[in-house]
């Protein structure tokens, strides 16, 4: 990664092809490039006290987010269980100074109390309770601290290879384990499996059989 002092236009920002860092940006700067370049941009945002890291998207990184969207979706239809996604909706701390866009964000126990807004609150107010980054071109484990301290009882890394389930400690840290606490029909194995399977099957063959492998195993 690239790591710069210097700030560009909206234009460089949104053209970038290769993950950039920006360091002693104040968060009144973070605040001004996250609305102007906006939540339909291109590019991720991830804003660390002072350092603001910006990642394009590419299409296979795209795929594998919809996957995973798709995965979440079905096994809370199959359990008859409410699963709202908030996207990558921004999330912001200005007293923590730690903004950040996950690639998906679900709130599945605290569903029944979220109310959906359409504006990004100064301070987070409710934290989902799932979080996925898809780390096919960058890794993501700068965001463990940001997420534990918003307080994210589940936090999902798909690295291409593997999918990681991390859930959040009393310690403030987060645990590696196989099985989904808020999903747990949902283990590390059987979405890695059908993740890999995406990459090189249909798509709608890996959904029509994990829709099939749900039925079977709820």
């Amino acid at each position: 990664m690239v790591t710069a002092e210097v700030t560009f236009s909206r234009e460089a920002l949104v053209s970038l092809k290769h993950p950039m860092q920006y360091v002693g940006i104040d968060w009144h700067t973070y605040e001004e490039i996250s609305e102007e370049i906006g939540e339909s941009s291109p590019v991720h945002l991830t804003y660390d006290r002072g350092t603001l890291t910006i990642m394009p998207v590419t299409e296979l990184h795209e795929l594998l987010t919809s996957l995973l969207y798709d995965f979440i979706r079905f096994a809370g239809m199959a359990l008859r269980i409410n699963v709202i996604s908030t996207g990558k909706a921004t999330m912001r701390s200005e007293r923590l100074h730690y903004g950040v866009e996950p690639d998906l964000s679900f709130f599945v126990s605290k569903a029944d109390i979220h109310q959906t807004k359409d504006y990004v609150p100064k301070e987070l107010e409710l934290a989902p309770d799932i979080v996925g980054e898809i780390d096919v071109h960058h890794p993501s484990d700068d965001k463990f601290r940001i997420y534990a301290d918003f307080g994210i009882s589940e936090f999902w890394q798909y690295n291409g290879e593997r999918l990681k389930i991390f859930k959040l400690q009393e310690t403030n840290e987060y645990k590696e384990i196989e099985r989904s606490e808020e999903l747990p029909i949902l283990t590390s194995g059987v979405l890695t499996e059908y993740l890999k399977r995406g990459q090189t099957e249909q798509q709608f063959i890996v959904l029509s059989d994990f829709q099939d492998w749900l039925q079977a195993n709820k």
